[in-house]
């Protein structure tokens, strides 16, 4: 039968319920009673509460009932109720909204309650044991029951830990399952071995800890709470403290406690004890209980735990009880509820209706002073009866009022009320789902997978576009770009952990590759030995105490197309000779100097990539003067020169020959001869061959221009007008091209059809291009029937690369070639310390009489590249720069550089103008002939030549 009473006592928790969603305001424990002494009304109130509890069955609030115990003692039966409360379950209709309530300071309570109970079953009886012999041996039981309220079962530990991880319909079982299928189709045996026998050292020890050690350790939230109540601190003697890094003293606090627990719970139970004292401990023990259950359920509504559990739980649990009495225990559970809120600062979430007959209620309520109310009255101020009782909540709960029972809410239910007729039918509450319900571990666990997965595709990504790739923070001073022949090749300069050399490090220094001849000099030396050395030079540079250094970037191509590692050897010996400059620099030198290494890739193809990156660097770190390199002239050398002019950087160009760089950049200082000296020094060949003019027929051959080229148009410029001074008339009346096929070979067959079988066959080939191309064009002409006249081929000095003899370049039989070299160490270096530095450094020592005429340093590029780095350092010095700054003077300090007795001769930089035509004084060149030897090795002779800072003209330069 629906009644009246049943409706208001439904509509007031549902306010209640509402409150809390809205507010989370405080719940009190709601009684309701009959305004009269009459059984009949008593089994009316308790089907009230039946009527309100039976309406949640169908919905999605979390409730629990408390039934009547059987049991005759009351203190026993309110600590069931409470440990009912906290094993649960809380009922709800459907799938939970959340996790079931974790209780682990119950749990903690309750294991002391068992062991306590274990050792009063086990007692003698009184006065067998001493308090503290029985104290001592519950102590020992909750060791036994390793702080747990039973004893763990026995066996099946191993399958209990495997079941979730070997169970595919878990979505941790899945990706195991998908991990184990993945290593054994990709690793090795081993690693699959080592695999499994790890994870099953996992289980078993994670399996150990968690049957030998207690759940409830120092870490545990359960003993955190138990050392650290100031409930445990007014009754014991152990003062709270608890600390994450001292757990030695957190269990020490966390077992003085229990100790003191223990003996409350054992004078609750043991007969023979006074009742006052008796008294004491039970109400003790049952207010501890209530507390670790509020406090439980507290913790379960924190609104910003790392679940949101507070968030999602958007109702509070209710509790049930249809007849709370003295003998079921139930009216000591609801005052010590009241009892203990009253104490406490903390709110918690529980809300109880309970339903008490008359007889019971009226003496528990009128030594409380607690004024009753009805579901329906409104005050004069228009309040109802939740809002009055929480307004005067403060007040009641002071100790001076005697309101010993401050958080019950009295509901009088009258006659009328109670006896009324059929009303609408109670609906369960509804409990909206909340949006934060998606925040759990599942979908913590979904986020992070697809975070991880996303991640690694991310870091895929930006694998593919940076050297050193991350998630977070990527170095983007060095990119990967694929060069023409399909290599991917890492291009800008190598800062952090980025590393050039390849797996196999590469061409060494003396020209082979891994494996070669070990007794060669360089053998041991190649690009990784290089860049290790270079950072622990920098890194022992940091370390000094006041120091000032500059930063001077190297800028070469350092690596090259798959099947080309010998491409890379020039610029591997300019990095050692500005790696020689740097430590012969910082052993004496009160400016220091610390290198970047910069890549352009193979033929210097991406050099613009390469000097954007250069600039970026250089606006991070004011240390960074200028640049040593750039020794290659391409369609881009002029762009490049304008961005680090731009930037307020120097550049000290090793073997670029370019003529035009110095009419056009102010900051380009070149210790090579330019195309248009070069072409003049050739000259003297050309008119010491005394040909007649009816044989002054020439060919000039070039390379098709490209954008990794301009090296090849400059030289054919210049040698067509040298050729055409001297008397000469081209073939064709112009340079002819040539191109290259699918692998880079030069392909020559056009250009010699037309030039050796045309009517005036020329007697000298001007070959303005690449020392890769010789090779090619010696053997052609040694195959050419038609190109078998005496030939004397002249080409530039990019030849200084080339290596003759066996496995080298070759010559053709008719064929004197002549190069310019830019420098020759053989006559230049012996007064400088290069062949010195190098031994001492890195172990470079050839066993000559004169060590410069070891292939390391025959060909000058280690030389350039050691003064090169000399002169910017010591421009760099004179203009007072440092990592404090002064980058901007040291264009104007390098104009000042004169340097004598260096491994090229002087570089002087006094005489050198900015922005004008012209050649410039001071370069170094020299004339080298090969002549080819019937069954040996080519020879190869100085002709002619000046060291560099002479500027008095070439002479003795007699074919």
């Amino acid at each position: 039968m629906r009644t009246t009473a049943k409706y208001e006592v439904d509509a007031l928790v549902r306010d209640l319920i509402d409150q809390f969603s809205r507010a989370r305001l405080p719940m009190p424990v709601v009684v309701v009673y009959s305004e009269d002494d009459d059984p009949a009304l008593d089994r009316e109130v308790e089907e009230v509460v039946r009527a309100v509890h039976e309406a949640q069955e169908s919905g999605g609030l979390p409730y629990h009932v408390v039934a009547g115990s059987g049991g005759d003692d009351p203190h026993r039966n309110a600590v069931a109720i409470l440990d009912g409360l906290a094993r649960g379950p809380w009922a709800r209709r459907g799938q939970a909204w959340y996790r079931t309530y974790p209780s682990p300071r119950s749990r903690l309570v309750a294991a002391i309650e068992a062991a306590a109970r274990h050792v009063v079953a086990a007692d003698a009886g009184p006065g067998s044991r001493t308090d503290d012999e029985l104290t001592d041996a519950v102590l020992a039981r909750l060791r036994d029951l390793h702080w747990r309220p039973e004893p763990r079962p026995a066996g099946g530990e191993f399958q209990r830990a495997l079941s979730p991880v070997l169970n595919s319909t878990t979505l941790i079982g899945a990706f195991v399952l998908a991990g184990v299928t993945s290593l054994l189709t990709q690793a090795h045996w081993q690693v699959v071995l080592l695999v499994v026998v790890g994870l099953l050292l996992l289980l078993g020890l994670t399996g150990w800890v968690r049957r030998n050690t207690a759940p409830l350790s120092w870490l545990g939230q359960a003993s955190r709470w138990f050392a650290t109540t100031t409930f445990l601190a007014a009754s014991g003697r152990q003062a709270a403290a608890w600390s994450l890094w001292r757990p030695r003293m957190s269990w020490d606090v966390t077992q003085a406690r229990a100790r003191e627990v223990a003996g409350a719970i054992l004078r609750a139970e043991l007969p023979g004890i006074p009742e006052d004292e008796k008294d004491r401990a039970q109400q003790f023990h049952l207010q501890l209980r209530t507390l670790a259950l509020l406090e439980d359920l507290r913790w379960a509504h924190r609104s910003w735990a790392p679940d949101l559990r507070g968030r999602k739980r958007r109702v509070p649990p209710v509790v049930f009880v249809p007849r709370a009495g003295h003998d079921n225990g139930a009216l000591r559970v609801l005052g010590a509820i009241s009892d203990v809120r009253s104490r406490r600062s903390e709110q918690d979430p529980l809300l109880v209706l309970a339903g008490v007959a008359y007889a019971d209620v009226a003496a528990w309520l009128e030594g409380a002073g607690t004024a009753p109310v009805t579901v329906h009255s409104v005050d004069r101020r228009r309040r109802g009866p939740y809002e009055s009782w929480v307004s005067d909540l403060r007040v009641r709960q002071a100790p001076s009022r005697g309101r010993a029972l401050a958080w019950t809410l009295p509901v009088r239910l009258t006659r009328l009320q109670l006896g009324a007729g059929e009303t609408t039918r109670l609906a369960p509450v509804a409990v909206r789902r909340s949006g934060w319900v998606l925040w759990s571990r599942w979908t913590v666990l979904a986020v992070l997978v697809l975070a991880s997965c996303g991640g690694v595709l991310r870091v895929g990504q930006l694998s593919d576009r940076y050297c050193e790739a991350r998630l977070a923070g990527s170095n983007t001073d060095a990119v990967w770009r694929t060069d023409p022949g399909g290599t991917r090749e890492c291009i800008g300069v190598a800062t952090g952990g980025v590393s050039l050399a390849g797996d196999d490090d590469g061409v060494r220094l003396s020209g082979q590759l891994p494996g070669g001849d070990a007794d060669r000099t360089g053998a041991t030396v190649g690009l990784r030995t290089l860049e290790d050395s270079i950072r622990r030079e920098n890194a022992r540079v940091d370390t000094l105490p006041d120091v000032r250094f500059v930063t001077v970037v190297y800028a070469g191509s350092l690596t090259t197309t798959a099947g080309q590692p010998s491409r890379a050897l020039n610029s591997l010996k300019e990095l050692t000779g500005v790696h020689l400059a740097q430590r012969r620099n910082n052993a004496g030198e009160p400016v220091k100097i610390k290198i970047l290494v910069a890549n352009g890739g193979q033929d210097m193809y991406f050099q613009t990539d390469m000097v954007e990156r250069i600039v970026a660097v250089a606006r991070r770190d004011p240390s960074v003067v200028g640049v040593v390199g750039l020794g290659r002239d391409t369609a881009d050398s002029d762009t490049t020169l304008d961005i680090l002019q731009h930037a307020g950087l120097a550049v000290v160009s090793t073997t670029n020959s370019a003529s035009y760089l110095t009419r056009r950049h102010v900051n380009y200082f070149g210790l090579a001869a330019t195309d248009q000296e070069e072409a003049a020094a050739l000259r003297l060949v050309v008119d010491g061959l005394a040909l007649p003019p009816a044989e002054r027929y020439a060919a000039v051959l070039t390379r098709r221009a490209g954008r990794d080229d301009r090296y090849s148009p400059e030289q054919a410029r210049y040698g067509s007008e040298m050729l055409a001074a001297a008397g000469f008339r081209l073939v064709a009346g112009s340079p002819l091209e040539y191109g290259l096929t699918s692998n880079g070979d030069p392909d020559f067959e056009e250009a010699l059809r037309t030039s050796c079988h045309s009517d005036h066959q020329p007697a000298v080939v001007y070959l303005a291009g690449r020392a890769d191309d010789v090779d090619q064009l010696m053997k052609r002409l040694a195959a050419d029937a038609g190109c078998g006249r005496p030939l004397t081929v002249l080409t530039g000095d990019d030849l200084t690369k080339a290596q003759f003899g066996p496995g080298g370049t070759t010559m053709a039989p008719q064929a004197t070639l002549y190069y310019t070299a830019l420098t020759d160490p053989t006559v230049t270096a012996r007064t400088s310390d290069l062949a010195a530095v190098a031994a001492t450094y890195l172990q470079l020592a050839p066993r000559r009489d004169n060590p410069y005429e070891d292939d390391v340093f025959s060909d000058g590029a280690l030389a350039l590249a050691y003064d090169a780095t000399a002169a910017l350092q010591a421009g760099a010095a004179m203009a007072g720069a440092s990592q404090h700054g002064g980058v901007g003077s040291v264009m104007a300090g390098l104009r000042a550089v004169e340097m004598k007795n260096r491994a090229v001769g002087t570089v002087d930089f006094r005489d050198t103008r900015p922005l004008v035509d012209g050649p410039q004084p001071g370069h170094g060149i020299h004339l080298i002939r090969v002549r080819p030897v019937a069954g040996g090795a080519p020879l190869v002779e100085r002709v002619c030549g000046r060291p560099a800072g002479d500027t008095r003209p070439l002479t003795g330069c007699t074919p």
